[in-house]
């Protein structure tokens, strides 16, 4: 089978890129800046502990973000100390926006960094190990009691990329079946459980919507500022897109892996026999 070439889109301010990548323009002032040459990513894992007033310690939650280091232009895998941080140092700043959602059962324990991108598996054949761990202990600071930790506020990272779905409406997903359908490929950031104070009527409470939309917002505006470009990953396709906007719902959504596992109270009733 032949290999697809991989590649990185950005958008970008073509007055501004200083990008000599192929351009696809949308308008008179933005642009689809392209590349088609090989370039390695960073996965950052942010680690949030979970600590319940009762029962037992939890696995921890995890959030992950991908980054592309630029350098004079082109893709730079060769992370330094200063990128590391820099973009950790957004992230402190972001988790203090957000710890006042959450008490101190959830607390920010880790940053966890390994190389990802086409030559890694599952889209490659290399294997990725840690590069750089930073112990983090900085828990939540509302009393509120926290929701079930399988709600989550996920946030969707929009991206100018799309794929066709085929055999829309019948079993099977073969090209030429059925009718096709173009779908968005975006990615999702699903944060931890958040306090009971964010809960309205079954909906996340506005002002909660409209932290998170900032804190991330403001995050990933400062990656950009230091030419670390956040981006949407796919392993299956190899490629990357920057990511061009963050929309927050006010409708949680459940990751079923993140309940807890074990009942402390288990209620039986017998039913009679006929």
């Amino acid at each position: 089978m032949v290999a697809v070439p991989t590649y990185v889109r950005v958008l970008v301010r073509i007055a501004e890129s200083g990008l000599d990548w192929l351009m696809y323009p949308i308008d008179e002032e933005s642009a689809v800046a392209q590349w088609t040459g090989t370039y390695e990513l960073r996965e950052l894992v942010a680690h949030f502990s979970r600590t319940p007033a009762t029962g037992v310690v939890q696995d921890d939650d995890l959030c992950t973000f991908h980054f592309l280091n630029l350098t004079a232009g082109e893709p730079d895998a060769t992370w330094t100390t200063t990128d590391y941080t820099q973009v950790e140092t957004a992230f402190d700043t972001m988790w203090t926006a957000l710890k006042a959602f959450y008490n101190s059962e959830t607390k920010l324990s880790e940053y966890y960094w390994r190389a990802d991108g086409p030559a890694f598996k599952p889209h490659g054949s290399s294997l990725s190990g840690p590069l750089r761990i930073t112990p983090k202990s900085v828990p939540g600071t509302m009393s509120d009691p926290m929701l079930p930790p399988q709600v989550s506020i996920a946030v969707t990272e929009v991206t100018e990329a799309h794929y066709t779905a085929y055999g829309v409406g019948v079993p099977g997903s073969v090209p030429g079946t059925g009718r096709t359908q173009t779908r968005n490929r975006w990615g999702r950031v699903y944060w931890p459980a958040v306090g009971s104070d964010s809960l309205s009527s079954g909906r996340i409470k506005t002002v909660t919507c409209t932290g998170f939309a900032n804190a991330m917002q403001a995050f990933y505006n400062d990656c950009v500022g230091n030419d670390i470009i956040p981006v949407m990953y796919s392993p299956t396709t190899g490629n990357a897109w920057s990511i061009t906007e963050i929309r927050v719902d006010d409708i949680f959504d459940v990751m079923r892996s993140r309940r807890y596992d074990t009942p402390l109270v288990r209620t039986p009733r017998a039913i009679d026999a006929p």
